[in-house]
């Protein structure tokens, strides 16, 4: 009896609510990139992305792509307290805790890795004893629960509540109280300064323990808390902390599973056949049993977890079917297909135009057929079809009217004039812009932002925006702005665009603005207010970096650097050696509710002089990818940069702060400071060694020269000498001076000097014409062999024979220079050089002048 009227119940409330349910679900599952479909939880990081926690992995998700964080057995620790549902919590910025009955799991979102081993953990915070159970407050510190006893993970506080009877299911804080919920029903309020108990009160009496005491789940709502409790029955309960009462909203005979509350106080909670949705101020309850889905059909599964996300974004999590998603703002378009139509057709309806009667109605041609459509009709059925003669006069009228104008060429599928007298063509292959005011004329594809090159129909409304339709979606251009900038907005399936092309010239106006789109199979109803959107919540996020095309991993070397020391998302300073400058950066806006409809600003500084604006592609065509910012800078010098991208939606609101990406791309070593220092070091040391040389040298060459002149005078004193002494032998006939005796071994060493130095110079200065008159010649002269003229001129004059007989060359060509009778070629000749200019080189070596200006620095000397 009790099944029946259950079922009764539910099929009255169904039948009541259904038919006004608006909400439409985007479904998002596997083939979009869930790792599975059995969601067992849902929360949203700071920084905006989602996290699903499934039977199989851990999901973070940013709105285009999934990434899968992976569990073993060997990261579980045990639980002994907890005896619930999948929980998760986030401690500090980057600790996420997930309990499971009797088992708990870490993950650290920095390293996107599971905490291995948890009972080391907490042994080195301190706790060296297990842990019962953990939870984690509104100001994300972690509580444990240890043998009866609350302590805060920094050891800052601590409470014993072993004299309360129950289990602890739940902990709450609001200002300076702690709020403990246990499974009798009860909490307890705690004065967290004094740590004294203030009060405890029941939910329910202990007769209903067995209806609600098996799990908590408390959410904060305003001036109290909302707990959702399941037994063998499901309560929904509130508790307000002004009066400390308790108030029961709803009991249901079957689990309650998850439950979230919006900034307005609207509760919703999911459950085994479908989701609540409850205005906790006036107690108004909807249940919804069947979910619609964008694709037109409906699901009928559990809900095993439900979150609201800080874009007003709702997610339900499906027990073995996914995701489903629904946004106020993102299924736009009304959608009626061709289940709408009255009349079975075995071909495809095709919309091909429509009129408006003064009474509001909207008529549809399709083919040979004509349909009635009226804005508040229940379901979107149409009437019809219509008979000619039952047809309105006026109606007629302007569908005779819009086949007459409705004659273009193959190649214009459609045309326009907007208000600035551009003129707007579609055509089968992109859209063609004529603007008289610059003569410009530009054409238009996807790469530019329209959804399909293949344009259909072309629509100006009252506010002067332009509606494009095409063969997959929608486009609008907003009303031009002074700089006449065409940008594109895309609509597609997901926000209620047909599936199906749209038809030829199939675009309307009506009375009061409501646009119509007619396509194959149906047609898209609009009314343009509904466009308005708020701005994003989040910055962009850093999802993803490439070098040199290959996708960079965390902790992973590359060329001898680990380049993300944690997940990108926490990234905010690259290092890279300066050959690692090919880069691929990834950016997401978590823009859920309208992905297509996302716009970046970016500008990498000292790169790019100004901001760059763009919006988010999808990847090869894949809407689920849309959104995603890619943005590839090759060959980037050595330096520090700054990358800053801003995202937006449709409103192109830049006034939300930007993602800030610090960029060092490391000089080569030869380019580093210290390098700059050793190199202008080393040349002021090269420059001051070769300057040390030079100078050396020169005074080398200065004393050569002088040593020389000496030797050569020495030379002539003692063949005068000689001379000088033969004489006076001569004349004294062999009487010698006393004084000569001492003299004599000394004199007859300079004789024997003198004599042979005398010969040698007689030898070269008679052969001085002789250009090749060598060493080999003067010793056979000499009767010496080379080795001994060598030695005996090195030791008398300091020079090699070959040097002897240069310099004797050049004063006999210093003194012909002198007298002036003879030209330099003469002189060459005569003193057996082989050249001018190699006299001329040899001489300013000797006498540092050219021989032309021997004479005028003879002049100066003396």
């Amino acid at each position: 009896m009790k099944l029946i009227i259950r079922v009764t119940a539910i099929f009255l409330l169904t039948f009541t609510v259904a038919k006004a349910q608006d909400l439409v679900f985007s479904a998002i599952n596997v083939s979009q990139g869930l790792s599975d479909n059995q969601i067992r939880y849902i929360i949203q990081l700071p920084d905006g992305r989602m996290v699903f926690k499934t039977s199989g992995n851990l999901n973070i998700y940013d709105g285009a792509h999934f990434k899968y964080l992976h569990q073993d057995a060997g990261q579980l620790y045990p639980l002994s307290a907890y005896d619930g549902f999948y929980r998760i919590y986030q401690s500090r910025d980057s600790i996420l805790w997930i309990k499971d009955s009797h088992k708990l799991m870490c993950v650290d979102l920095r390293t996107e890795k599971y905490v291995q081993d948890l009972g080391s953990y907490f042994r080195k915070i301190g706790f060296k004893t297990a842990i019962n159970d953990v939870f984690v407050d509104a100001r994300k510190r972690l509580w444990l629960l240890i043998d009866g006893k609350l302590l805060l993970e920094d050891h800052s506080l601590a409470l014993d509540i072993s004299a309360h009877e129950g289990m602890l299911q739940d902990l709450a804080t609001e200002k300076n109280n702690l709020y403990l919920f246990y499974h009798t029903g009860a909490v307890v309020c705690y004065d967290l300064k004094t740590k004294r108990k203030q009060y405890s009160i029941a939910a329910y009496p202990a007769t209903q323990q067995v209806k609600f005491g098996r799990t908590s789940l408390v959410v904060k709502g305003k001036n109290g808390f909302y707990q959702l409790r399941n037994g063998s029955m499901g309560g929904f309960f509130f508790f307000d902390i002004r009066d400390r009462s308790w108030r029961k909203i709803l009991e249901t005979s079957y689990t309650l599973n998850t439950l979230v509350v919006n900034a307005d106080g609207t509760a919703s909670i999911s459950c085994a056949t479908g989701i609540w949705v409850i205005d906790s101020g006036s107690g108004k309850k909807r249940y919804l049993p069947l979910l619609k889905k964008t694709d037109g059909t409906t699901l009928n599964t559990e809900i095993s977890t439900i979150f609201y996300d800080k874009q007003d974004g709702l997610w339900l999590g499906t027990v073995n079917q996914g995701l489903l998603y629904y946004h106020p703002s993102r299924y736009t378009f009304t959608h009626v297909g061709r289940s709408q139509f009255q009349k079975t057709w075995s071909k495809d309806i095709v919309v091909q135009s429509f009129a408006e009667d003064h009474s509001g109605n909207i008529y549809l041609k399709c083919q040979s057929e004509i349909y009635r459509y009226h804005p508040k009709a229940k379901n979107n059925i149409l009437s019809g079809p219509i008979t000619p003669s039952s047809l309105p006069q006026e109606i007629s009228e302007k569908f005779r009217q819009k086949t007459l104008t409705d004659h273009l060429s193959n190649e214009h599928r459609a045309e326009l004039t907007d208000i600035h007298d551009r003129r707007w063509i579609g055509t089968a292959d992109g859209l063609k812009v004529i603007d008289p005011q610059t003569k410009t004329e530009r054409f238009f594809y996807t790469r530019d932002g329209l959804s399909n090159n293949f344009i259909h129909a072309l629509l100006q409304d009252r506010y002067h925006n332009i509606w494009i339709t095409t063969s997959y979606g929608i486009n609008k251009v907003q009303a031009a702005s002074p700089d006449r900038k065409i940008n594109f907005i895309k609509f597609g399936p997901e926000e209620g665009t047909l599936k199906e092309e749209y038809t030829d010239g199939s675009a309307f106006e009506s009375a009061n603005g409501t646009l119509y789109f007619g396509g194959i199979n149906g047609f898209s109803i609009l009314e343009p207010k509904t466009l308005k959107q708020k701005r994003l919540p989040f910055k962009p996020v850093f999802s993803k970096l490439f070098l040199r095309g290959e996708k960079v991993e965390i902790g992973k070397r590359y060329d001898g650097r680990i380049i993300l020391q944690k997940s990108t998302a926490y990234t905010q300073c690259l290092e890279l050696s300066h050959d690692q400058n090919f880069l691929t950066f990834e950016f997401s806006a978590l823009n859920y509710q309208n992905p297509s409809q996302t716009y970046y600003r970016y500008q990498l500084e000292g790169i790019d002089k100004n901001w760059i604006e763009t919006y988010g592609r999808e990847e090869n065509g894949n809407m689920a990818t849309a959104g995603i910012l890619t943005k590839s800078y090759t060959n980037l010098p050595h330096g520090k940069y700054r990358l800053r991208i801003m995202s937006s939606n449709n409103n192109r609101d830049w006034k939300a702060p930007a993602t800030v990406l610090q960029l060092t791309i490391h000089a080569p070593w030869y380019k580093t400071t210290l390098a700059c220092i050793l190199f202008i070091s080393f040349s002021f040391l090269l420059v001051f060694a070769m300057l040390f040389l030079y100078l050396r040298y020169t005074r080398k060459k200065l004393e050569r020269i002088h040593r020389e002149d000496i030797l050569l005078l020495r030379i002539r004193n003692l063949i005068d000498q000689c001379n000088n002494l033969q004489a006076e032998k001569e004349i004294q006939q062999g009487t010698p001076h006393p004084d000569s005796i001492n003299s004599e071994p000394d004199t007859r060493q300079n004789q024997t000097e003198s004599a042979f130095l005398a010969k040698a110079l007689m030898q070269v200065e008679k052969n001085l014409h002789v250009s090749n008159y060598s060493v080999e010649q003067l010793s056979r002269d000499l009767h010496m062999d080379r080795t001994g003229l060598y030695r005996k001129l090195i030791t008398l004059l300091d020079k090699s024979p070959s040097l002897f007989i240069r310099n004797v060359r050049l004063e006999k060509a210093a003194a012909l220079i002198l007298e002036g009778e003879l030209n330099i070629s003469e002189i060459t000749e005569r003193v057996g050089f082989s050249s001018s200019s190699y006299l001329s080189k040899c001489f300013q070596e000797r006498y540092g002048c050219r021989p032309s200006e021997y004479v005028e620095k003879t002049k100066k000397s003396t």
